[in-house]
This record gives structure tokens, sequence and C-alpha cells, in this order.
């Protein structure tokens, strides 16, 4: 059995995959954004004859942003679909997984609980869907500091700038923040990467 029929049979693989090339435009263009915002902070007079074209990537980085969260979504939706159908007993329904991320509050134990369940189900497999479910595990702290700094960031630089446009700081903390969301677009990218590499394994065994 190839991995072209083991991922055939997985409703996940292909948004995946579109995930995945999503993600890494949207580092690219988050890389570019966080450029403009260092050259900000350092070469203020340089940045002021770019300030058109940082707008313009500001506005491409929130569409494939907005593009990205809704394609995440569908991923995890069907991801969850499939681990349904390899593993029976899989305690977490594709609704319960949306629910986890999307609902505030609950969401800062939902996904932690999301993503451990998927690694301790896949830890008892062996070999090297132990050691992808071990990854998946250790990328969920760095995804929580990056995602809930980034957060205080844009929110403590958002009410620097409506109270105090002129602020001399506030380049500084949109620096931080951009920054930040680089580090959680490259965890999420590196989580679906492996996620997907593991149901896809899981799955050719379980044809084979």
């Amino acid at each position: 059995m190839n991995n072209f029929n083991a991922a055939s049979s997985l409703k996940s693989v292909g948004v995946g995959r579109l995930l995945v090339r999503l993600l890494w435009v949207l580092l690219g263009f988050g890389i570019a954004s966080t450029l403009f915002s260092l050259l900000e902070v350092m070469a203020k007079p340089l940045y002021q004859l770019l300030t058109s074209i940082d707008k313009l990537v500001g506005i491409v980085l929130l569409f494939i942003s907005l593009i990205s969260i809704i394609v995440f979504l569908i991923w995890l939706y069907r991801l969850h679909a499939d681990l349904k159908n390899l593993f029976k007993e899989y305690l977490i329904t594709p609704g319960g997984a949306i629910a986890r991320f999307i609902i505030p509050i609950y969401s800062l134990w939902g996904i932690a609980n999301t993503l451990s369940t998927f690694a301790d189900r896949f830890k008892a497999e062996g070999g090297d869907l132990t050691r992808l479910s071990e990854q998946v595990r250790s990328l969920i702290g760095p995804l929580y500091g990056f995602m809930i700094g980034s957060n205080v960031l844009n929110r403590i630089a958002l009410r620097i700038a409506v109270k105090n446009p002129q602020d001399e700081f506030l380049p500084f903390w949109f620096l931080l923040s951009c920054i930040l969301e680089l580090g959680s677009t490259a965890i999420l990218l590196q989580l679906a990467k492996t996620m997907q590499t593991a149901i896809i394994q899981k799955a050719k065994s379980a044809i084979s």
C-alpha cells in the first residue's frame, strides 16, 4: 500500500495540503511585515518612504489570515472525522474539536486538550507514530506562549494607538507583536504538517 492510496482514504489530506501552503504564504508575508516594523523602529525616515507598501502587505496579510483560519477549521473538522474512522473510540468528535478551538475561555483548555488527546492516541501506536506524537505534545506549550503573548501585546499596542498615536514606543510594541505572531504561525505550520503525516501513516498501516 503506497502513500497515495493511504492518503486517498482520508478526508483531511487535500485541505491539509492547502492549509500548509497557506501557512507558508502567511509566514512569508508575516516576515515581510515584521521587517517593516523593524525598519520603523530603527530607520523611521526610510520606513516613511515605504509606508504604502507596508499597508499593502498588511491588507494582504489580513486577507490570507482570514482564509487560513477558515481552511484550518475545515481541516480540523475533517481531521477528526478521519480520526473517528481510524479509531472508533476516539474521544473528540469533529464538532467538539471545533468548539475547543473557537469558544472563548473554553479554548484555553480546549486547544491543549485537543492536541494532547491526539498525542496520547498516537503515542500508543509505537515507532514513528510515537515520535510524531511527541512532536505534537512538545509544540503545545510554545503555541500557548506565542498565542497568549501576541494577544496581550496586540491589546497593548491597540490601546496605545487609540489613546496616543504619536507614542514613541508604539512601533516597538507592534514589532514585538509581529514577532510573536510569526512564532504562532510557525508552530501551527509544524503542527499541521506533523499531524497530517501521522494520520497518513496510520491510514497506510490500517489499509495494508
